[in-house]
C-alpha cells in the first residue's frame, strides 16, 4: 500500500496541485489526508490507523460518518432509481419539515453546493429590491461565486484601513468591475455600519452575514448587532440575508435565527442539512421567494438541485436532529471538551484563546483577547497553528488548519478524553517549539 506522501505525488500528475477542492490540502501534514473509511467520530488512514476527527467534513458531518439512518435513507433513495432532475413526494415533505423548523423559511428551494445556493440567492435578492449592491462583512466567507469572493480572507496588506476595507478579490480570474458593487464593512462595528447604510443602503439589495463567523474561528456578535443589522435593513429597503451554512441545525434545530431570536428575510442553509450528502437550501420570506421563476424572473434550477438520495438523507438528519435530548447530549460533551482545553491551555503556558458555540469552534495561536472581527483572528501565530495540528496528527487525532473545528454527536466523552491527552502532549511541543526555534 502506498504511503500519503507517495499518493499525493502520483494525485499531483492528473489533478491540479493534487486535489479536488483546494482546501482538502492540509498545509500542517504537507498533503491532503487520505482516508480508507468513515465511522462515527472517527476517520482511518490507508494503513488502518484510527484518528478522532475534528474537523467532520468542515461542518458537514454533524452525525459523524456512516451514520445507520443516513445510510439507509441513501439505500431506499437508489432503490427508487437514482431519480435525477424530477420532482418526488420527498422533496415537499423536505421543505415542509424546513418550513416547520427554521422561523424564516415561508418557502423553501434546494441546491447542492452552499456556494450555489448563496450564487442564485443574492440574485433573487438583487430582482426582489431592483438594486445591485451587496454588503457584506469581512472575514464572512460566502462560497465562490465570481459575486461575492470578495474580503472572506484578504491579506491585510491589502484589506485597506480597519474602518473602511477594501473589497479584496480571493481569486485571480474574477472580474474587476465585481468590486464595485460589493461594500464590505468590519463586523462588530455598529457605527461603521450604520454609516455604510447612509451612505449605501438605497442602494443595496442585501446585506448578507455569518450570523456566527465560523469563517474567521469563532466570531460571536456582540449584544444587540444581529438585532441592529435587522433595524437597519428594515428602514433602508435592504433585505437581511443570513448564511446559516455553517449555523442551521448545528447552534440550534431553527439555526442562528432561533438561536439569536432575529428572523431574516432570506437565509441559505447547508452543511450539516445534508448529514454529509450534497445539499443545500435557498429560504425566505414568501414575498421575496416568489420571485423565483416560474412564479417570478430570477431564475433558479439545474439537472442536480434536489437530487434524492441527499433531499432522503436530509430527511433522516433532521428527524435526528429533532430528537429530544439531540442538541443537550452534544452540548454536554462539548462542556467536558471546552473546559478540559481551557485548562490544558492555561496550565500549558502556551498563548492560545479557545472561542466556541455549539459544537464548532475556533482556535487563536498567539492571542489571549477575545477576538471580535476579522482582523483580530488574522493577527494569530499561524505557525503554532500547524505546529499544533501536526502533533495532534502524530497521536491520532485529526484536525484540520482552516479556521474552525468541530466534533459531532457522535463523539463520547471518552472520545473527547483522547482528545484532551493529544492536545495536552501538542501544547508541550508547541512550548518547545516557541523556546528553542522562536
Amino acid at each position: 500500500m502506498k504511503r500519503s506522501d507517495d499518493m499525493y505525488e502520483t494525485a499531483c500528475r492528473y489533478l491540479p496541485g493534487g486535489v479536488n477542492a483546494s482546501a482538502r490540502v492540509n498545509a500542517a501534514i504537507g498533503h491532503p489526508f487520505y482516508v480508507s473509511r468513515g465511522d462515527g467520530p472517527y476517520l482511518y488512514d490507508m494503513h488502518g490507523r484510527r484518528f478522532i476527527d475534528m474537523c467532520m467534513s468542515h461542518g458537514a458531518s454533524l452525525l459523524g460518518h456512516n451514520h445507520p439512518r443516513i445510510v439507509e435513507a441513501v439505500s431506499k433513495a437508489l432503490e427508487l432509481g437514482v431519480i435525477c432532475s424530477s420532482e418526488t413526494q420527498y422533496q415537499i415533505m423536505l421543505a415542509r419539515r424546513v418550513s416547520e423548523l427554521v422561523p424564516c423559511a415561508e418557502m423553501t428551494r434546494f441546491a447542492g453546493s452552499g456556494t450555489e445556493a448563496v450564487m442564485h440567492a443574492l440574485r433573487l435578492a438583487r430582482a426582489t429590491t431592483g438594486r445591485e449592491k451587496i454588503m457584506k462583512f469581512e472575514g464572512h466567507f460566502h462560497g465562490y461565486s465570481d459575486g461575492i469572493y470578495f474580503s472572506s480572507a484578504p491579506r491585510l496588506d491589502a484589506a485597506g484601513p480597519s474602518s473602511a476595507p477594501l473589497a479584496f478579490p480571493q481569486s485571480a480570474g474574477m472580474p474587476k468591475e465585481n468590486a464595485n458593487r460589493i461594500v464590505v464593512v468590519p463586523f462588530n462595528a455598529p457605527g461603521i455600519l450604520e454609516e455604510a447604510f447612509k451612505v449605501h443602503g438605497h442602494e443595496t439589495a442585501a446585506l448578507i452575514l455569518e450570523p456566527i463567523n465560523y469563517d474567521s474561528g469563532c466570531i460571536v456578535p456582540k449584544p444587540g448587532f444581529i438585532s441592529l443589522c435587522r433595524g437597519l435593513c428594515d428602514r433602508y429597503g435592504v433585505l437581511l440575508f443570513f448564511d446559516e451554512v455553517l449555523t442551521a441545525f448545528r447552534v440550534a434545530l431553527g439555526g442562528a435565527q432561533e438561536y439569536f431570536g432575529v428572523v431574516p428575510d432570506l437565509a441559505v442553509l447547508g452543511k450539516a442539512l445534508g448529514a454529509g450528502m450534497p445539499i443545500s437550501a435557498i429560504v425566505g420570506k414568501r414575498e421575496v421567494m416568489r420571485n423565483l421563476r416560474p412564479l417570478g424572473e430570477s431564475e433558479h434550477s439545474g439537472t442536480y438541485m434536489a437530487h434524492l438520495t441527499s433531499v432522503m438523507a436530509a430527511l433522516a438528519a433532521i428527524e435526528e436532529y429533532s430528537q429530544a435530548t439531540f442538541y443537550e447530549r452534544m452540548n454536554a460533551v462539548g462542556q467536558r471538551f471546552y473546559e478540559g482545553f481551557e485548562a490544558i491551555a492555561e496550565r500549558s503556558g502556551v498563548p492560545i484563546r479557545l472561542q466556541y458555540v455549539g459544537p464548532r469552534f475556533g482556535m487563536y495561536f498567539g492571542v489571549k483577547d477575545r477576538v471580535t472581527n476579522y482582523r483580530e483572528a488574522a493577527a494569530q501565530d499561524h505557525a503554532l497553528m500547524h505546529r499544533f495540528v501536526a502533533a495532534c496528527f502524530s497521536r491520532g487525532v485529526y484536525f484540520h488548519v482552516s479556521p474552525h473545528h468541530g466534533f459531532s454527536a457522535a463523539h463520547t466523552e471518552g472520545d473527547i478524553d483522547e482528545v484532551l491527552d493529544a492536545v495536552k502532549a501538542a501544547l508541550q511541543d508547541v512550548k518547545h517549539y516557541v523556546a528553542t526555534e522562536k
